[in-house]
This record gives structure tokens, C-alpha cells and sequence, in this order.
């Protein structure tokens, strides 16, 4: 997760389009189907993810580096393995994020649902450059973002297991692995500029960076007022999974990952993640000292909330005069000198 220190946040005037397709919760997960989810999203199965993609053979997964592509390549062969369709384009999982061929791509996949608009869930896969001197040297990123990525598979494979048991999605769900974050959204800010889908039709993104890393049990969830009828599902979805929800109590989160981009265009979304802690942005960000627990309960979360909300009645959303406006971060590579831990977000 890129922390940006700003002063801006969402404004509080919402249009009156943005407000189409609001939750009515007419035909939510039956009580087998929240069974299926969590017999399904496993923290065994999360911490097996994330372990894979933190491996030092990964290399850090730079966004502009042969580990990028490395990265690209494990999470397309996965999404694959699942089932998933290319959603980048017909034949493709690959959208270029910028116009360096050294740079990653986003990768993209959709699972079919039968009902009209899209949902979004996604986690960026890149992290930092090595470290020049010293005896480890790698920034492994176990909890920034491996375990966000993780929880994006977990809820690709959970929609996969409820569509086989008839209780599937009603829309068509979309996984997106964007590259870039810590480069300043590259890959989110690239998408929005060229959507595979119409951004009126997102009915809302649910988007995890550093979901593994906390007190047992517990999440922050922002979205601020765009992202409210993503909020609105969650909380009903969590009566079911019973997470300590923390709702909107940072504001400056708002524009510091790849929810950030959506929610200038008035796309509902919601970042989930956790505090800072002694290894954000250090090499000894490993996959031991992740909660694979809390990462499946998010998770589990974002999946029912997901099924719950792709049932719901929707009218795609009217462009707004304005968008709405938050902090723009900063778009320059980042410096070659190791990064170092921020004291404040």
C-alpha cells in the first residue's frame, strides 16, 4: 500500500446518479452458500498464496522489473486454473499500465453472471525495489499486497464453488491484479482511463491491500460517501462472518490505493486494510508473521458481500457533471535509494 499524506478527501456532495443501484437485498446468500464460502476460503489455502508469491524468487515484484512479470505470470496461470475468462480483452488477461514494456501489466479476469452490471474485485501485486547492501536484501511484501492478491483468488475460487452449487453470482464478476500501486496507481489510474467495462455500469469495487496484519478479527473499510452502497452490503454480509468492522475512520486512506482512481469517477468502492505496522515497507514483511485467519474472514467478507450485492436490483449510473474530487498522489517513478518506512500516513 502507497501512503500518500494529503489534506483532501471526498467531497460530500454526492449526485443524484451516483445514488442508482443502491442496495435492496432481494435475493441474498442462502445459509448454505455462507457455509460453502467458508469451507471454501481457507487461511490454509491464503497463507499457501501468499507464501508462493513472497518467496524471495519473487524478487520484490518491482512494478518495473523482470519480478513483475514473474508476478503477472504466477497470477494470470492461477486465475486460469480457477476458471476464469481473460478480461482484458477477448483472447487476453493483459493490460499495459503504462508505455515501458519493462513495466508489469494489470491482469484481469471475469467470471459470467446472468444480471446487468459489473463488480470489481481487486489488489495490486507489485512492491519495492531490492535493497542494494545488506544481508537480506528483498522486500518480500508478504502482507503489502501478497495477501491482498491471495484474498483476490480466495473470492475467485468461492464465486467458482457457489456457481456450481446453483447459488452463484447474478452479475458478471470482475478480478483485477493491478500493478503499479506503490508507483503511484499506476495500473488503477490506467484502467479507469481505459475501462474493459462502462464505469456506470460498476456497481461497486471491493479493493484489499494489506488485509493480513492486525488485531485478530478486525478490518478498516473506506470508502467515504461514493462508497457507500458497497458499505451498506458489507455490513449486511458481516451478520454473517461477524469481523470488527472499522467504517470510515480514515478519511486519508481515500486516495492512497487503488479504490483511489474509482472514487474520482464516482465508482462506489472501498479499500480494506490495516494500520501501519513495524514491517510495512521493510524486508522483513514475511509470510510468517501474517494472520492467513484474518486474511480468509476478509475474504469470506468480501466474497458473500459480493454475491449478495450482484443480486440486487440495479440502474447503471448517469456520469456526473463534475467528478469527485480527491487528492491526487504523485505519479513519479519512485527514487532509487531503498524506501523507507514513513512515520505518518
Amino acid at each position: 500500500m502507497r501512503r500518500f499524506s494529503t489534506q483532501t478527501i471526498l467531497a460530500p456532495v454526492v449526485f443524484a446518479g451516483l445514488i442508482l443501484g443502491t442496495t435492496l437485498h432481494a435475493d441474498d446468500a442462502t445459509p448454505a452458500t455462507i457455509a460453502l464460502i467458508k469451507s471454501t476460503i481457507t487461511a490454509d489455502a491464503l497463507r499457501a498464496d501468499v507464501a508462493e508469491l513472497s518467496s524471495d524468487e519473487m524478487g520484490g515484484r518491482f512494478f518495473r522489473s523482470p519480478f513483475a512479470e514473474k508476478a503477472a505470470k504466477w497470477i494470470q496461470a492461477r486465475f486460469e486454473l480457477i476458471g476464469l475468462a481473460p478480461g482484458a480483452a477477448s483472447d487476453s488477461y493483459r493490460q499495459p499500465i503504462d508505455k515501458n514494456v519493462e513495466s508489469g501489466p494489470n491482469i484481469i479476469a471475469t467470471y459470467p453472471g446472468p444480471g446487468d452490471g459489473f463488480i470489481i474485485v481487486s489488489s495490486h501485486y507489485d512492491h519495492l525495489r531490492p535493497k542494494r547492501t545488506g544481508e537480506d536484501k528483498i522486500f518480500n511484501g508478504a502482507d503489502d499486497n501478497a495477501s491482498g492478491v491471495a484474498g483476490t483468488l480466495a473470492v475467485a475460487r468461492a464465486m467458482k464453488a457457489c456457481t456450481k452449487a446453483g447459488d452463484g453470482a447474478g452479475c458478471t464478476i470482475i478480478f483485477i491484479a493491478f500493478n503499479g500501486e506503490e508507483a503511484g496507481l499506476l495500473g488503477s489510474s490506467a484502467y479507469v482511463k481505459s475501462p474493459t467495462v462502462p464505469l456506470g455500469q460498476i456497481r461497486g469495487v471491493f479493493n484489499m491491500d494489506m488485509i493480513s496484519r492486525g488485531p485478530p478479527r478486525e478490518i478498516f473499510i473506506d470508502g467515504g460517501k461514493v462508497g457507500e452502497p458497497v458499505v451498506a452490503a458489507l455490513k449486511k454480509a458481516n451478520q454473517s462472518i461477524g469481523l470488527k468492522l472499522h467504517l470510515d475512520e480514515h478519511p486519508d486512506w481515500l486516495d492512497r490505493s487503488d479504490q483511489g482512481p474509482f472514487l474520482r469517477k464516482n465508482v462506489p468502492a472501498v479499500l480494506f486494510s490495516v494500520e501501519d505496522h513495524e514491517d510495512y515497507h521493510q524486508v522483513t514483511d514475511h509470510v510468517e508473521k501474517i494472520d492467513a485467519g484474518l486474511a480468509a474472514e476478509v475474504a469470506q467478507l468480501v466474497a458473500l458481500a459480493a454475491i449478495n450485492m450482484s443480486h440486487d436490483a440495479f440502474t447503471p449510473r448517469a456520469e456526473a457533471p463534475k467528478p469527485v474530487k480527491i487528492a491526487e498522489p504523485a505519479k513519479t517513478e519512485p527514487a532509487k535509494a531503498e524506501p523507507q518506512n514513513p512515520t505518518a500516513h
